[in-house]
């Protein structure tokens, strides 16, 4: 079965080398801007003003650092090994089969439900002039999906004919994607500035926890996931080891500064005098001016001018056009424009991405080779074709581009924190590669990067990952399915049995015990004014059952699975124990913290900011376990081999 496996990934390895060398360094950066400047600066800005208030520009400066460490992590790995669908082959190279498939799946959640989204915003911003698309909540209507539909077909239509056409595309837009924001900056603060806005009533009303919980809600690390796209397409580059990791780190810096400053506009340019909210009386409905420093009302409120348009369909729009100057309501129409174009663009990457994403797990043995085939644009097709359907089907449960955003960005960051021990894996099994990018004080940075990836996930709140460790765990039946028997001779009926039994025992307890006994209960307690420690008793022990159950039933099912396994497939297994427990780890972290089930009634088992301490804490040891327990896999040693560092 061994052998068949490396028949397999040297089968992946000619299939990369048929793929299309197109892309140059400014191509490369390109993709990286395009992909970050997308939906993030047209909704980002709004949301983390609300929830944190003018220090909603320190939340984008913390996620830009910490994201920071991610990329130059992944930057030294993409200049080593440059393939196309990087960030789910590389913990194939590091850590084998298991954290592999669960790091894969993760992605492949992430990556197929942006272009959607996107889709979504470009639909969303189009209500401001076309009636019909959107309801009175701000969630798309039939005919609103339909559009986003369309849309998506779109952006399948350009990745179908080459990465030549998208590439260069992409290139000409993202001079558009720059200058647009880049001028939108300078009007707002050179004519539309309020300089009192950034202390009213504090830089900080709401607290400093808010500034951190910010980060994966409101869109700011979604913003920012759009890095990964230099090294998606590292196996399409015609420089690869130099452009790759040079690309992305710069296109990665430029667009961080841009958002700052697109928060620092935003927050100046909110003009209190005309906002107003619509609110009920009981028998009827009055409009209200809103205070200034209600920075939470902002998502509710009305623009004071005709027909009352609300400021969270399009913000920026709304807010130049509130200013009533000529050159500001002018280039509110330019704004428009690029409410289609930015997003577009964003929406087209990530369809590429999407593709990648279903070819690198081809690669990597966890999909058939038919995920592999190319199309006589040298395109994975089959997977591109994956990507739209899957894709489209997010639009149904996601109707809204805020409710996508928190699991996109959830499930993309979790699967960010193979870069820190993947990079100090690879330094001790691969020493000989060439590294063109060599990241001085690697465990220093290897640790920030995970640690950072860990905090990220563990700020989404409860109430998104409570759904995103669900579905995570949801994909572990089909590696017992699929990738053991096709890698190393696991009886398929055996896998499939396990599977089931798998789901069977994770739907039942989730939605019986952490969807209707936690999350549903909780809620409707607090709002019905139980006292909390009435709440914690009827809560936490369905909590505690819901853990115990899938943590036994999950360590179990890959235990026994590895008794049954080839020496190569146990040793996969060992070296992927962190990832399981990591998972875990992050759910039990986010219940007992401030934003946890009881964060409606303010209350927390473990109070901000011991809980990020603790998380930080946490993470530093799943660090250390994953950084040791990398192996020197067979996979590594074809691509070592086929790069000539090895013979």
């Amino acid at each position: 079965m061994a052998g068949e496996k490396s028949v397999a990934v040297e089968k992946a390895e000619a299939t990369d080398k048929q793929l299309r060398r197109a892309l140059n360094f400014w191509d490369i950066a390109y993709l990286v801007v395009g992909a970050m400047i997308g939906s993030g600066w047209l909704f980002g800005s709004l949301y983390a003003a609300a929830m944190v208030g003018p220090g909603a520009i320190l939340s984008w400066t913390i996620a830009g650092v910490l994201m920071l460490f991610i990329a130059l992590a992944f930057a030294e790995l993409a200049g080593m090994i440059p393939k196309s669908g990087a960030i789910v082959r590389y913990p194939q190279y590091s850590h084998g089969s298991l954290a592999s498939f669960m790091l894969a799946w993760a992605y492949l959640l992430s990556s197929i439900t942006v272009a959607p989204a996107e889709a979504e915003a470009v639909v969303t911003y189009m209500a401001s002039y076309v009636h019909g698309l959107l309801t009175p909540t701000g969630v798309l209507t039939a005919f609103g999906l339909f559009v986003a539909f369309l849309f998506t077909v779109f952006f399948f239509l350009l990745n179908y004919f080459g990465v030549h056409v998208m590439g260069k595309t992409n290139t000409g837009v993202g001079w558009w994607k720059l200058l647009v924001p880049l001028i939108t900056i300078v009007l707002l603060l050179a004519l539309y500035l309020h300089p009192s806005n950034f202390t009213t009533p504090s830089l900080l009303p709401y607290g400093v926890a808010p500034m951190f919980f910010a980060l994966p809600t409101t869109g700011i690390v979604f913003a920012y996931l759009g890095f990964r796209q230099g090294l998606e397409y590292g196996g399409e580059a015609k420089n690869p080891q130099r452009d790759v990791p040079l690309g992305t780190v710069i296109g990665f810096l430029i667009v961080v500064a841009i958002y700052v400053l697109l928060q620092t506009a935003f927050i100046g340019g909110v003009d209190w005098s005309k906002l107003v909210l619509n609110v009920s009386t009981g028998s009827s409905w009055k409009l209200v001016p809103v205070k200034p420093g209600q920075w939470g009302n902002l998502t509710s409120a009305l623009v004071n001018t005709a027909g009352y348009p609300s400021l969270s369909h399009g913000p920026f729009y709304e807010i130049l056009r509130m200013s009533a100057i000529p050159i500001l309501v002018g280039w509110g129409i330019f704004l428009l424009i690029d409410a289609i174009v930015s997003p577009s663009g964003t929406g087209w990457i990530y369809e590429g991405t999407a593709t990648r994403t279903f070819y690198g797990m081809a690669a990597d043995g966890h999909l058939p080779d038919w995920f592999l085939w190319l199309n006589r644009y040298k395109i994975p097709w089959v997977s591109l074709v994956a990507s739209l359907v899957v894709g489209a089907l997010f639009l149904i449960p996601y109707p809204a581009w805020v409710y996508i955003a928190s699991f996109i960005s959830s499930t993309t960051v979790y699967t960010y924190m193979i870069a820190g021990p993947a990079l100090l894996v690879l330094r001790r099994t691969a020493p000989q590669a060439p590294r063109p990018f060599r990241l001085p004080a690697a465990w220093v940075i290897g640790a920030l990067a995970f640690i950072a990836a860990f905090l990220i996930v563990y700020w989404s709140t409860f109430a998104v990952l409570w759904g995103v460790v669900a579905l995570i765990l949801a994909g572990l039946p089909l590696f017992f399915m699929y990738t053991l028997p096709s890698r190393y001779g696991f009886k398929r009926s055996v896998g499939a049995a396990m599977g089931i039994a798998y789901w069977v025992v994770l739907g039942i307890t989730t939605y019986v015990f952490l969807y209707q006994d936690v999350v549903q209960a909780a809620s409707t307690m607090i709002s019905n004014n139980v006292r909390i420690h009435q709440v914690l008793m009827a809560t936490v022990p369905y909590f505690i059952y819901w853990l115990v159950i899938n943590m036994a039933v999950t360590i179990a099912a890959v235990y026994v699975a590895s008794t049954m396994l080839p020496e190569e497939g146990k040793q996969h297994i060992r070296a992927g124990w962190w990832i399981v427990i990591t998972t875990f780890a992050g759910l039990v972290l986010s219940f007992l913290g401030p934003f946890g089930p009881y964060a409606s009634a303010s209350y927390a088992i473990i109070p901000f900011p011991w809980d990020t301490v603790a998380a930080a804490v946490v993470a530093l040891g799943l660090f250390f376990w994953a950084a040791y327990s990398g192996i020197y896999t067979k996979d590594l040693e074809v691509v070592l081999r086929d790069m000539g560092v090895i013979k």
